[in-house]
């Protein structure tokens, strides 16, 4: 996910209907859907796996130069999202996580994931990576990494990629000489195990929905940048690096139009939706979701959270959908260029 849109800081949210299709073998190019289509289960393809030969060592952790280190905004696309197996069969698996489903699939592994196994994705930019491990013990099953090829030495025998542990170092072995071979431009992706040794070339896909705001507290993370590019019925179809983006209007967004810039962000059980117009850097509008909090000293504020942090929003004139509501029930707060508070809405 490499931002087409450059609005890193423009951090926004929503209760969402989200449609990504990508494939992990070829990121960052984006198959854009028109509409917000289910989970249409792909033919597994029993094609086997291309192992690495000989068995390479460890990845070793690339420590940063203090003197390139510079200060970094927040990474756009990043994605940070698990979920429970409810179905799977050899080469694909479904799951269900908190704000939707998602689905895996492969030509040539996921032949073994049982239903006791907990499986989390992350986007980082142009990285992504698929972990897959024992619940109970915590224990890594697999994990596949998918980036482009980040040679750190003349020969091609070693990559830097990010990993949730951070950057590290990887030996290719007996599969540099197949992925040096790829095209520039085009992604790969390996298979690594706990030791950082990498175990095979693969093939990959994900298939993820966002289509309700968390109802319960979790590990939920996630941060896109777009364009608006269609509008259709009840829907914003918002153009971002990981393909359409279909933002629901029951999550809160009106008054979206085409080629304006948005940003979707999701933390916890918080979402954020920002509108921008005419290049200017502060929103339009805001959509702020999540549980209805007033502030400690009364009800003369409401407390949202936002990409920045908690957000005070004053109640000039207390609106009546707030005398229904109550503590701790999920609303949509709208505001405007100023902060002021403009409605608020309970998500349903």
């Amino acid at each position: 996910m490499a931002i087409y849109v450059n609005n890193a800081q423009r951090l926004r949210f929503a209760s969402l209907s989200l449609r990504v299709l990508l494939c992990l073998g070829s990121l960052p190019a984006a198959a854009w859907a028109d509409t917000a289509a289910p989970l249409i289960e792909p033919p597994p393809l029993p094609e086997p796996a291309e192992t690495a030969e000989p068995m390479v060592p460890e990845a070793a952790l690339v420590e940063p130069d203090p003197a390139q280190t510079v200060a970094a905004g927040p990474v756009s696309p990043s994605v940070q999202v698990s979920g429970s197996i409810w179905r799977s069969k050899p080469g694909i698996v479904f799951l269900q996580t908190p704000i939707g489903p998602l689905s895996l699939s492969s030509k040539t592994t996921l032949r073994d994931v049982k239903s006791s196994q907990k499986i989390t994705l992350w986007v980082h930019g142009t990285t992504t990576v698929i972990d897959i491990r024992e619940r109970g013990a915590d224990k890594l099953v697999h994990r596949y990494v998918t980036a482009m090829p980040n040679f750190t030495s003349p020969e091609k025998q070693t990559v830097a990629l990010w990993t949730p542990d951070g950057e590290r170092s990887f030996a290719l072995g007996g599969l540099a000489a197949k992925i040096a071979g790829r095209p520039e431009e085009q992604p790969f992706t390996i298979e690594v195990d706990g030791t950082g040794a990498v175990r095979g070339l693969h093939d990959v896909q994900y298939d993820l929905q966002v289509n309700q705001v968390p109802r319960a507290p979790s590990s939920v993370h996630l941060l896109l940048n777009g364009t608006v590019s269609k509008l259709k019925s009840n829907y914003v179809f918002l153009k971002t690096p990981l393909g359409i983006v279909t933002v629901s209007g029951k999550t809160g967004v009106r008054n979206a139009k085409v080629g304006q810039e948005m940003s979707v962000w999701v933390q916890d059980r918080h979402v954020a939706i920002d509108l921008y117009q005419d290049g200017v850097t502060t929103p339009s509008r805001r959509f702020l979701s999540g549980p209805l909090t007033y502030a400690p000293e009364g009800q003369s504020a409401l407390i949202m959270q936002a990409p920045e942090g908690a957000q005070s929003i004053p109640v000039a004139q207390r609106p009546a959908a707030l005398s229904s509501l109550k503590e701790g029930m999920p609303i949509t707060v709208e505001v405007g260029r100023q902060g002021e508070l403009l409605d608020v809405r309970r998500v349903n």
